[in-house]
């Protein structure tokens, strides 16, 4: 960049006010799903004479958009300035949108205000690529730092880390942040050369390995020495783009389910491709349905609460390896195999009962509680009429009324 020009973009960048910074840096934030604020520790600072904020009783309170993000959180990037040139992300080098800049002190500033005033519970933040992956790094624990340490911010703070950052930073991230992430961006290293060559699913999985590490190391220090500050207590997240590549629903849940195993991940996020302005002729013209974005996280949820491995979920795929959009996994598996039904309610297994569709986690406790002291009888009436009560009361449930809400 020559002088004359980054004179203009420096010009640029102080002639905006807070309110249109906060105007364009909110909007380029909202492709993130990774905001949500469930998981980490209880720290409240009522009783206190320093401190302010709250992770516990009022101090996190979900608010959810129609999508299902949450949006309980001061969600906003750093910068959407940004050295790379990813094909996917509207914020790239190459594309052609209104960029803008907070400070550290302007971020601070803007979190206890709007904490103040009730508008949020805490901040995610996140921030395009500026001068290096050192100096962007340093410049989002310099935020954390200054709420923890200099005002006693005792609210959530979710930090997106940059995996090519010295792990130095990315530490002192996790000291200060209740929950750090790492997007994974696309579900295969295919994907990921073709569509953001500046990035290296090797390199990402390395920074969330390490990660992984020291959060166990901290935790075991923590057992012996109460003294032991944690490590992002709300463990780490990652982001997966789908529908940019060409990777079916099979794929992407084994790559989850890997995620899962190996580094120990609180969540995988889906986001559905969005097409962007002036996008990239690999890219595809449309963004696939947000009901497959659905049927992922359902299908996640499988896997981390209803006792289903990832190749079971891949059973009730169809031949091209993608989810059903008219039903939900769970009843898609079920159809396929119907020789496992119908289940008796008063003998069943609990995990036998949680593969019964319209059987959520809380109802099959509820079933498991209930028949200890009685046994469990079918209602007289008929299904449609009496859903509730033979979802928690029917001693048979048949593949015939299964069938019944596939239509």
């Amino acid at each position: 960049m020559d002088k004359g020009k980054s004179r203009t973009y420096h010009e640029h960048m102080a002639s905006l006010d807070i309110t249109a910074k906060l105007a364009i840096l909110a909007d380029a934030a909202k492709y993130d799903a990774s905001c949500a604020s469930s998981g980490t520790s209880k720290r409240d600072s009522s009783g206190q004479r320093k401190g302010i904020g709250s992770t516990e009783g009022m101090g996190i309170c979900h608010s959810y958009a129609p999508d299902g993000r949450c949006i309980s959180l001061l969600k906003i990037l750093l910068t959407n300035s940004c050295v790379f040139d990813c094909h996917y992300c509207i914020n790239r080098k190459s594309s052609n949108v209104r960029r803008a800049r907070f400070t550290v002190r302007e971020v601070v500033e803007l979190t206890l205000n709007f904490y103040r005033r009730n508008y949020i519970e805490g901040l995610f933040l996140s921030s395009g690529i500026i001068r290096s992956s050192d100096y962007t790094m340093e410049q989002i624990v310099a935020v954390a730092r200054a709420l923890r340490i200099d005002h006693q911010f005792r609210g959530y703070i979710h930090l997106k880390t940059i995996p090519d950052a010295d792990p130095a930073l990315i530490r002192q991230a996790g000291q200060f942040a209740d929950r750090i992430s790492i997007n994974v961006e696309l579900p295969t290293e295919l994907g990921l050369e073709r569509l953001a060559p500046e990035k290296s699913t090797p390199r990402i999985e390395a920074a969330m390995g390490d990660m992984r590490d020291w959060s166990e190391d901290m935790r075991d220090a923590n057992r012996r020495y109460k003294s032991t500050p944690n490590f992002a207590p709300a463990g780490q997240s990652t982001q997966m783009i789908i529908g940019a590549d060409d990777a079916d629903d099979r794929a992407i849940i084994a790559k989850s389910n890997q995620l899962y195993d190996r580094f120990k991940l609180r969540r995988v996020y889906y986001s559905a491709f969005s097409p962007i302005p002036d996008a990239s002729t690999v890219l595809p013209l449309k963004r696939p349905p947000l009901m497959r974005e659905h049927r992922l996280y359902q299908s996640d949820w499988l896997m981390r609460f209803y006792g289903y491995a990832a190749r079971e979920i891949a059973q009730a795929t169809d031949a091209s390896g993608m989810l059903r959009l008219d039903i939900d996994p769970k009843l898609a598996w079920a159809l396929r195999f119907r020789d496992r039904f119908p289940v008796d309610v008063n003998h069943a297994q609990r995990e036998a009962l949680l593969r019964v569709p319209g059987l959520g986690v809380r109802a099959v406790d509820a079933i498991l509680t209930a028949r200890r002291w009685r046994r469990l009888r079918p209602c007289s009436r008929t299904w449609p009429r009496a859903r509730h009560c033979q979802k928690f009361l029917t001693a048979r449930v048949t593949m015939g009324r299964f069938s019944q809400f596939s239509k």
